[in-house]
Parts: structure tokens; sequence; C-alpha cells
């Protein structure tokens, strides 16, 4: 999507990038013994970012990973394609950023918006988590892949940076499903509105290959809405990982991986016929909570009504005609 410089410009930018600093650690790493890499790793690229240990070690992307001789060992030989990403993403991120501004009524407040590009352990792609006392946009550069998918990636996780802006959402519960659901739900709607051409799955996965997983939710949706009920009030790890991790969950069991997502999106779209996104986009904890209280049960009794009906599901079509145009939860 095309986007005028002066749109472009008008929601100032701060970038720090990691991956000059990756590709000094990586020359120092080439001609050392495999162990000492991890030591390499540790002085020549953690050492001068101490800032961000915190954020990057809660992600097990910075020092602690168990494996990391093995990662690293991964990593290397790669040290061109990261930064021809790096360079990628900071050209594509000022376009991106006044897009979703402009699709979620933040035309920006003066303070730069913070992504810092880095090169992390293979354990997360993109994610929102604090920085400098606000969110910022954290992209790993080894889990990307292709950049129109990439590009979804980057503007669900800008939605949740500005989400932030506007409502604070860092400091909503980390592991809150209901809050969960609703900021979930609306940066894959934004990202949706945003490029209007693909199936729903590619917003909820940033990729092409997930139609079965679709099919599924989709053949459990009564099942899982009411599954959600009893979980929409919870705030810990272990009922938040049943709908939004892919990781094995007791809670979960046999219902599909992060179908938590689809129902996200779901609720965002039934509450977009009444509220347009720049007012979703300002609801406090209070009132996000409430609106996906009752938002759930319609599309509860929505699917009581019609059992096995269009109605009663979500559908890779469905909502087209209401768009203008993908782990407070740290979000990815």
């Amino acid at each position: 999507m095309s986007v005028p410089a002066g749109a472009a410009a008008a929601i100032p930018l701060r970038i720090r990038d990691l991956v000059p600093d990756f590709l000094a650690y990586a020359g120092h790493a080439a001609g050392a013994p495999r162990g000492r890499r991890t030591q390499l790793w540790r002085t020549h690229y953690l050492a001068p970012h101490r800032d961000l240990y915190q954020v990057l070690d809660r992600r097990d992307s910075g020092s602690g990973a168990a494996d990391l001789e093995a990662v690293l060992e991964r990593l290397h030989g790669r040290e061109a394609v990261f930064a021809a990403r790096a360079e990628r993403l900071t050209a594509l991120l000022p376009a991106t950023v006044a897009g979703v501004g402009r699709a979620m009524g933040w035309p920006g407040d003066g303070d730069p918006l913070d992504c810092v590009l880095l090169v992390g352990l293979e354990r997360a792609n993109g994610w929102a988590d604090e920085y400098r006392g606000r969110f910022a946009l954290y992209l790993a550069v080894e889990r990307l892949g292709e950049p129109e998918h990439d590009e979804l990636l980057v503007r669900h996780e800008v939605a949740h940076v500005v989400h932030d802006r506007l409502a604070r959402i860092r400091h909503w519960p980390e592991y809150g499903v209901a809050n969960a659901l609703l900021a979930e739900g609306l940066a894959t709607q934004v990202t949706a509105e945003l490029d209007p051409r693909r199936p729903d799955d590619e917003y909820l996965w940033m990729g092409p290959t997930h139609r079965q997983w679709f099919a599924d939710c989709r053949g459990r949706w009564p099942e899982i809405l009411e599954r959600m009920a009893t979980d929409v009030d919870a705030t810990d790890l272990d009922r938040y990982a049943a709908w939004f991790l892919m990781r094995d969950s007791v809670h979960r069991g046999d219902l599909p991986p992060r179908c938590g997502y689809l129902v996200g999106l779901e609720l965002v779209r039934l509450l977009r016929e009444r509220h347009p996104l720049p007012e979703i986009a300002t609801w406090d904890l209070d009132r996000g909570r409430d609106e996906v209280r009752r938002g759930l049960r319609a599309l509860r009794a929505a699917a009581r009504a019609h059992p096995g009906g269009a109605e009663s599901t979500p559908s890779a079509g469905r909502g087209r005609e209401r768009r203008i145009g993908h782990p407070g939860t740290r979000h990815g």
C-alpha cells in the first residue's frame, strides 16, 4: 500500500538496529572455536545493549537460552541475509507505521515510535514489549521469511504499539484472556483492513499454510466459544497459553492451538459493526473487558441459534463487506 511521503513522515520513528553488532560478533566468531562463540555472543553482541537484556531474556532471545551454542551454530554464515532483511525492514517501517496510525486514528504524539531490529535466538519473529517506558516493536531478522508475510507481521505488531499509545495496554494483565482477545483481535483486524485481499488464516498466522487449522476451528466453533466463556476472565499463564500459545496445554485439550486469535478477530469484527476501530483502540481495560464479554455472549447465541450454519461459524470471506480497505500481554 503506497503512502504519501508527507503521511509517512507524520509519525516519527526511531529505529535501533542491533544487526551491525551481530555482524561484528560474527566476524570475531568466524575463526573461533565453536565453544567460544557463546562468550563472544555475550561480549560483542549483548554487552553494548545491556538495557535490552531484560526484554530479550524474557523472550529467551538474549543470553540465557539453554541451547545457545547450537543456535549460534545455525546462525553462523547467514550474516548477509540478516543485513538485507534489516535494510528491507528499515525501508518498510515508515509507511507501515503511518498506515496503521491512520487506521487506528493515531496521528502520533510527538514521541518517536521505537523499533528494535535484532538477531535473536530463533524464539520469535516479532513482538511488542516495553522499551523506555512504552511499548516498542521488536523484529528478529533470523525468524523472518517471505517479504509479503513479514509485512503482515509488521503491521500486526505496530498495531499493538499504537494501541499502547492510545490505551496503555502495557499495564493490562500480561496473561489476561479477555484483554488478549481484544488486543489480538484489534491488531489482526487492522492488518486485514490495510490489506483486504487475503483469507483470514493468513492474517492470523502471517503465512499461507494454515487452511486446515482454520477449517478445524470452524468445525468446532460452538465448542470453542463455550470453552472460551469459562476462561474469558482468567489471568493465569496456563489458561492464556491454551488460547494463544502453541505449547501443549491441559486446559486446551485437543482444540486447535492459538484458536483464541480467531475468537478475538470475530469479536472485534462484531464490535466493529457498532464502533469504529479508532474508538475501540482507546477503550480502557474495564471497558474492553465488558465489551468482550458482551460480544462473546452474542457469538455464543448465534452459534446456538444456527448450529453448523454460516451465521455461527467464522469464514475466510465473512466480514469483507465491513472492511475499509497477526506472546498487559507482551504481544506477538
